[in-house]
């Protein structure tokens, strides 16, 4: 596989990433693990007493990549989905800039899920 098709499936896909996302909301903050990260959106596990509904805005910060390296993104977002063990959020359209500091994220430090081209959160 070359390198842009490489690149291509990770704009592409869900990818895997070690770390943390603290969500602020109007009512508090809240941190959880990353689950399953695209470039529109995040699966995470729910955390305990996380209560805002579809639809709500927030503000995200990922904390992710290996240890030392301090990689540290701010993104706004909605809540597209919740249930009784994950949410999902949907970022909101961001600079091209950002979206390509992203992308680098997910090619240096994500896992592909499988390696194919999974819908991603929100769609």
């Amino acid at each position: 596989m070359t390198l842009l098709m490489a690149q291509a499936e990770f704009r592409r896909s869900r990818v895997s990433l070690q770390g943390e996302a603290v969500i602020r909301g109007p009512n508090g903050d809240w941190r959880a693990p990353l689950g399953d990260v695209s470039i529109t959106g995040l699966n995470l596990p729910r955390p305990p007493g996380f209560n805002l509904r579809v639809g709500q805005a927030l503000e995200v910060e990922l904390h992710c990549g290996p240890a030392g390296e301090g990689i540290d993104l701010f993104l706004l977002a909605r809540v597209a989905r919740v249930d009784a063990s994950t949410v999902g959020l949907r970022f909101a359209p961001m600079p091209d800039g950002l979206a390509r500091a992203l992308e680098r994220v997910f090619e240096r430090h994500g896992t592909l899920r499988g390696g194919t081209r999974e819908p991603v959160v929100g769609n």
